[in-house]
């Protein structure tokens, strides 16, 4: 049965009331709830959402079409850069000890920014920004 590592912590019930046998006690509701595959953190929406049919045309009218609700708004900026590869992550990434390398790519990140700030309602609040750095010491 498939559990998040996140889900299975919160799943932990009290021991207080149960003997001391070392056991832990689960929330049998809460596995069942989460007993199921999802994507990523890092891959929202998953590849498998992107297709040639979702045209540039497309992005904008969503970005304006956005704007009528007006909430606020959840940024998430990635920055696939490294010093070395560590074993466990699994996010797209370049390891290189060359800082020198992200210039490029954090010139077009800024153009990205500023292109699509075009069709954002800039008074909007950003409630959530997340700037994912592959390995936060890669400094540019």
């Amino acid at each position: 049965m498939p559990v998040h590592a996140f889900a299975a912590s919160s799943m932990i019930t009290s021991t207080k009331a149960r003997p001391a046998t070392g056991q832990t006690g689960w929330d049998e509701a809460l596995l069942r709830r989460y007993d199921t595959s999802g994507p990523r953190y890092t891959s929202y929406p998953t590849a498998l959402s992107f297709h040639n049919q979702f045209t540039p045309s497309d992005l904008t009218q969503a970005l304006e079409r956005s704007n009528t609700s007006k909430r606020s708004l959840s940024l998430y900026v990635h920055i696939p850069f490294c010093r070395k590869i560590c074993f466990y992550c699994a996010c797209n990434k370049i390891a290189t000890k060359n800082t020198a390398l992200a210039e490029p790519y954090l010139a077009r990140l800024d153009r990205e920014m500023v292109l699509t700030a075009r069709h954002l309602d800039t008074t909007r609040p950003v409630e959530q920004l997340h700037w994912e750095a592959v390995h936060p010491h890669f400094s540019v």
